[in-house]
């Protein structure tokens, strides 16, 4: 059976919120250096020493001069088989899934189209962090990232619970209740039925109903914290195979705090209602990144990322930056750090940077490089900068 774009988007927004935000607290405050030799590596790199060391796959470039996405599978440039083998699968399972947008060398860029097509070519891959890497004069360079550490904790409900509210505000979803579905089954989070068509997701530190509408959206959230009562022991019953249904009924929930917060009452927002308050997160990336490149008709495949370019988190999460937290992440990463889930879910969806081009993206040798914690102001105008180490991309997108 045939995929649209927007089911893999789907099918990959809430998972790759998660990861990204994980990836961005590993990252944060570092600078960044590319290498695309037939040996390629991403190095993260702070001021005493290297925070990450990762394989970076060459997804494409969007080019904001051009208002066009290029496929890293077209290779204008010639990159070796070790860069951009990798989009050369995605665009196989685009022909096998008959996504017209996976196989399609050049396509006319929207506001939201590198981020929507890194999530398809996520769900393609298996590969869940990315990183929007600034080539200088518009063009940002989308990779795939490889690395173990970025591999995922054990579930948590209020890092899950979070990771849905934020994904809801980076691109469209058009089905809440699949996008659940498949999150939970990438998680390995146990679930239990609800009445009127709800869903308990079970972790070992607490539990979250969600409530849907007729159309499928998440209408409200209540977020339980500790595990106890029936939740408990579908939990338990989850975790030692015995089906949830033996545990207990699913038709009550445990009570909440009645004087638990409520975050959100309009349908097309859902609402997260929470029983205690959290601990602290770390700070999350997610969604677009800085943009670069040279021009047109020049792509940036390896470059010193010029004044555009940013710090390791920053590029890795820009879009949903300022939705959910009330404490500031560092400069570099952007994106939720702390604060009640529940008092965040009405923030409306962060708009994603304007773009700022850079006057000039000296061609240099091999790696690309650019600083973790330059972080552009919000009306776009520059910042006061910093200290610059070298910044190459090393061959520039020619066509």
């Amino acid at each position: 059976m045939s995929s649209t774009l927007q089911d893999l988007v789907n099918r990959a927004v809430f998972y790759s919120t998660e990861v990204q935000t994980h990836f961005g607290a590993l990252i944060a405050d570092a600078e960044w250096e590319v290498d695309f030799s037939s040996d390629p590596h991403l190095t993260f790199t702070s001021a005493d020493d290297v925070v990450l060391r990762a394989r970076p796959h060459l997804l494409g470039s969007e080019s904001d001069r051009e208002k066009t996405w290029l496929w890293g599978w077209e290779n204008v440039n010639e990159f070796p088989d070790a860069v951009v083998g990798l989009s050369h699968e995605v665009r196989r399972f685009g022909a096998a899934e008959d996504v017209s947008e996976l196989t399609t060398p050049e396509l006319s860029l929207d506001e939201e189209l590198a981020l929507r097509l890194t999530l398809a070519a996520k769900e393609a891959t298996d590969k869940w962090a990315h990183y929007p890497a600034g080539a200088g004069a518009g063009t940002t360079v989308w990779l795939l990232v490889d690395a173990a550490e970025i591999a995922l904790p054990a579930p948590q409900v209020k890092v899950s619970v979070r990771a849905l509210m934020q994904g809801l505000t980076q691109t469209t979803v058009t089905d809440h209740r699949a996008a659940i579905e498949s999150y939970v089954a990438k998680r390995g989070i146990p679930t239990a039925e609800l009445p009127e068509g709800g869903l308990r997701m079970l972790f070992s530190d607490g539990s979250a109903d969600l409530s849907f509408d007729d159309q499928r959206r998440i209408s409200n959230c209540d977020l339980n914290e500790p595990l106890e009562g029936e939740a408990a022991e579908q939990f338990a019953a989850a975790s030692s195979g015995t089906p949830a249904e033996a545990a207990s009924a699913p038709g009550e929930t445990t009570a909440g705090d009645p004087t638990a917060k409520t975050a959100a009452a309009a349908t097309s927002e859902p609402s997260v209602t929470e029983t205690q308050p959290a601990p602290t997160e770390a700070p999350s990336p997610t969604g677009a990144g800085a943009q670069t490149g040279d021009s047109a008709q020049t792509r940036a495949g390896a470059a010193t990322g010029a004044d555009s370019s940013r710090t390791g988190t920053e590029a890795a999460s820009t879009t949903a930056d300022e939705t959910v937290g009330e404490e500031t992440a560092p400069a570099s990463a952007q994106a939720t750090s702390t604060g009640d889930v529940s008092e965040n879910i009405d923030a409306p969806a962060a708009e994603k940077p304007e773009p700022v081009a850079d006057e000039e993206a000296p061609a240099a040798s091999r790696p690309v490089s650019g600083t973790a914690d330059q972080q552009e102001p919000a009306d776009g105008s520059a910042k006061e900068d910093k200290p610059k180490k070298k910044r190459l991309f090393s061959k520039l997108f020619g066509r």
